[in-house]
């Protein structure tokens, strides 16, 4: 092969790349055009939604309880909490629901709260961290400060620090799952490459990575 050849190969191959991901539906359609087939994609694999890498750090075996340091409140005087232990895999889909095509084939208005934070939806065959409403002021508080510990968006940066953590509630495209909200008051750019999102339940920890040019939609980064 002659370098003219090459060339030509390697510019007819970035061509090639460029017209695959011009030609991707949230793109080329308005969002009212999407079809069903087309928003499952979107929700559950695509550059905003993918699936999270897991690993159980607990031994497995036959359905157990096994005995998980935590910290001590009014509620656990004994600093200790029961955690299930399963056999086979566990799953989760990790998602920016703050994310403009993904409010879109939603319906989310935009609010104050997503104006503010990022939004990441974990669901899947995964227990969910969020504080109930059976716990008290107390518990609540100190199940999210753990949580605070072990979650963060990670970036070339400084980490972003997790805010707030609540219930997601069940869409046509996915189960209930747990909303992260992480503060934008310093932004993920596209300079930042890669961001990875990361959080430990119980004794799972599970971790997503997003490639931010792959992100970009219409035009604008949207995370």
């Amino acid at each position: 092969m002659t370098r003219r050849d090459a060339i030509w190969m390697l510019g007819s191959l970035g061509a090639a790349a460029r017209g695959a991901y011009a030609a991707e539906f949230w793109d080329q359609k308005q969002p009212g055009d999407w079809t069903k087939e087309e928003m499952v994609r979107l929700m559950t694999k695509s550059p905003w939604a993918k699936d999270a890498s897991i690993v159980n750090k607990a031994q497995t075996g036959p359905l157990t309880t096994r005995t998980m340091p935590t910290r001590r409140s009014p509620g656990n005087p004994a600093g200790v909490s029961q955690i299930p232990e399963f056999t086979g895999k566990w799953q989760a889909t990790v998602r920016w629901d703050s994310a403009l095509p993904i409010r879109e084939a939603l319906g989310t208005k935009l609010t104050v709260a997503l104006s503010e934070n990022y939004v990441i939806n974990v669901f899947g065959d995964v227990p969910s961290p969020a504080p109930s409403d059976q716990d008290s002021a107390e518990e609540r508080k100190t199940k999210f400060e753990i949580l605070q510990e072990r979650t963060r968006i990670e970036r070339k940066g400084d980490p972003l620090e997790l805010k707030r953590v609540e219930l997601a509630p069940k869409t046509p495209f996915s189960p209930p799952g747990t909303l992260f909200y992480f503060s934008r008051v310093f932004p993920i750019t596209l300079d930042d490459k890669q961001v990875t999102f990361v959080t430990t339940i119980g004794p799972l920890e599970l971790k997503c990575k997003f490639t931010l040019k792959d992100m970009v939609y219409r035009g604008n980064l949207e995370l």
